[in-house]
């Protein structure tokens, strides 16, 4: 029961990460088109992007013209790094927008009402903010080595700043940092947006919006921001690492659990392992019958292991999607996983047998409380 337990709980991990590894990018397809698009400079980052401020003037003409197109939000995305009070350090960006703006872009929930910040204070991602120890009212050290002014300048900045308020649901903005444009803009001197997010009420015409946009300006592309796409493949990731550090406690559990009931085994078929013995039973035949009855239990094992995880697996994910709203997505269960799970028991068993087996091998067939 023991061993059983440990395979289905390894088993069932394996299964949460490897056979749902293959379909976080369809769980993130499969969400409908997003309403929320991004203009950048070609074939540039965000951080790297430079956006002529004429292309925002641009936008905002156009959005009265088309009442398709709404809220036009400049951003500068900046790499920096920021230490904590505990004087933890993380490379992390600051997202420079407009607050107005940015709340009738999308709503967000903070720790309280949003208000105007000064350059002295920014708002924090609860991820970030969790990382760092950094709540509300908390104060951090924030460095960026190069921030571009121009071509040909580009200037270090040091300061410290506020933690104003903490975004508790903000998807990618979890793990940024957020500050006012209006008030930044003059101390930075920057004359360039990173990019521009606008929001489309119709993705039926956004193949002519797409046309008029990059027919005035043929330096950008626009593409579909999927914020929560992005969320869900990083909130993924993260699980899957955290899973994966679980499965190698769960391989030691195992290696010990196999181990020790094949040992218990050897103690309690000592009669029997004397009889052998006795009648001929040489050391290697022990072992390898010892050796075959680890393998037995590997594989009966992993059979049930494999059925009990499946459905745990499958149960769980089906609880969760619909708690969150999610559409369920089957466990992609690949004959080449089931093979490597199951093969990779069956070696576990092998390996966790060799001691116990061994010491059976060593019973003395003339018993000390016979002489």
């Amino acid at each position: 029961m023991t061993l059983t337990l440990a395979l289905v709980i390894f088993i069932a991990t394996t299964l949460l990460v490897r056979g749902y590894a293959g379909n976080i990018a369809g769980m993130a397809s499969i969400i409908r088109p997003s309403n929320y698009h991004l203009i950048t400079e070609s074939d540039k980052s965000l951080s790297e992007s430079r956006i002529d401020f004429e292309v925002y003037e641009f936008l905002e003409g156009y959005s009265i013209d088309t009442p398709n197109v709404e809220v036009v939000l400049p951003q500068i995305y900046i790499q920096v790094t920021v230490e904590g009070e505990t004087g933890e350090r993380i490379d992390t960006h600051l997202r420079l927008l407009n607050f107005t703006r940015f709340e009738l872009y999308q709503r967000h929930s903070y720790t309280y009402t949003l208000s105007q910040i000064d350059p002295t204070e920014i708002i924090m991602g609860q991820h970030l903010a969790s990382l760092l120890s950094s709540g509300v009212g908390a104060n951090l050290q924030l460095e960026s080595s190069e921030i571009y002014v121009n071509e040909t300048f580009s200037m270090n900045y040091s300061n410290n700043l506020t933690v104003a308020n903490v975004i508790t649901s903000g998807q990618e903005y979890d793990l940024e940092i957020l500050g006012d444009i209006n008030e930044w803009l003059p101390i930075l001197g920057l004359d360039y947006h990173s990019f521009i997010e606008f929001k489309v009420l119709d993705t039926r015409e956004m193949e002519q919006i797409n046309k008029d946009i990059t027919e005035e300006f043929s330096f950008i592309e626009i593409t579909e921001e999927k914020q929560t796409q992005n969320f869900i493949i990083y909130a993924t990731e993260e699980v899957i690492r955290t899973l994966t550090l679980l499965q190698i406690l769960f391989f030691v559990l195992m290696l010990v659990s196999i181990s020790y009931s094949i040992y218990t085994l050897v103690k309690e078929s000592e009669e029997e392992i004397f009889i052998l013995r006795s009648i001929g039973a040489t050391k290697i035949q022990i072992v390898m019958l010892f050796m075959m009855q680890a393998v037995l239990i590997g594989i009966i094992s992993s059979i049930l292991a494999l059925i009990i995880g499946y459905l745990a697996v499958t149960g769980i994910v089906a609880i969760v999607s619909a708690t969150i709203g999610l559409p369920f997505l089957a466990l992609n269960l690949e004959l080449n996983l089931v093979g490597v799970i199951f093969l990779f028991a069956i070696g576990l068993s092998l390996l966790s047998g060799i001691y116990p087996s061994l010491e059976a091998a060593k019973i003395k067939v003339i018993r000390e409380d016979t002489q």
